[in-house]
């Protein structure tokens, strides 16, 4: 792999560093995960590792975004490596233990295959012995996980676990009004009601039915509606 400058993400494109989509701490609603943020910014003396796991859009990606980010802004060298999108090639870990902080996303998709954990193995060791960083993130906690090498789960398990809580409903509202001001477009209360009152309120169908409406609503003017929604929702 080659070498890359201070701040940058890793992905198959080695693309510089940059937070995501907008995703930053700045952007972040915290809900019920304010202890797991003031962990994520805490520095620390020597090696560290957490682990956080959750279901599907409970923010989980964000918050890795989101430190990794933190921690570039104070000097650090951070990395972001998205394992579901990420070539299962154990060289795509090569060199990252000289990151201050390494960032490993869906961490499940490299379970069961021995050279793939054994690279993680090399990569837990490799920051162990700089004193670095490690944040994984899972859909399971570690324990619920299994794994093709022995080491390799004896040494996540001991990790910090945090369960990312999902958002109530206040916060949803908070998330899809945020992303559609980045849009350009506004979500009126009523337009909230009227859409939390009929649709399956979990954040990624919410997210979901969010992006088919950002495609329709250029007819509108960029204003989310009432009659759009029944439009293009179905209701």
């Amino acid at each position: 792999m080659a070498q890359q400058a201070p701040g940058h993400v890793v992905n198959q494109q080695l693309l510089p560093f940059t937070a995501q989509d907008g995703r930053t701490f700045a952007n972040y609603v915290v809900g019920g995960n304010g202890d797991l943020v003031n962990r994520l910014v805490q520095s620390d003396d020597g090696f560290a590792a957490l682990w956080l796991w959750g279901p599907p859009a409970s923010g989980k990606s964000h918050l890795a975004h989101a430190a990794c980010h933190w921690h570039v802004g104070r000097g650090a060298k951070a990395a972001y490596v998205p394992l579901a999108s990420t070539p299962e090639d154990p060289e795509v870990l090569h060199g990252l233990a000289d990151y201050d902080l390494v960032a490993l996303d869906d961490l499940q998709h490299w379970l069961g295959r021995i050279d793939l954990e054994r690279a993680l193995m090399g990569l837990y060791q490799g920051l162990v012995t700089r004193g670095h960083r490690l944040l994984v993130v899972a859909d399971q906690p570690a324990a619920a996980l299994r794994f093709a090498v022995d080491d390799v789960g004896s040494r996540l398990r001991a990790a910090a676990a945090w369960e990312v809580q999902e958002l109530n409903d206040p916060g949803k509202a908070l998330v899809l009004a945020d992303r559609a001001r980045r849009r350009g477009l506004e979500v009126p209360p009523p337009v909230l009601d009227f859409w939390f009152a009929r649709r399956e309120r979990s954040l990624s169908c919410l997210l979901d039915d969010f992006e088919r409406l950002d495609r329709a609503a250029w007819s509108e003017r960029r204003r989310l509606t009432v009659p759009l929604l029944k439009k293009v929702l179905g209701l």
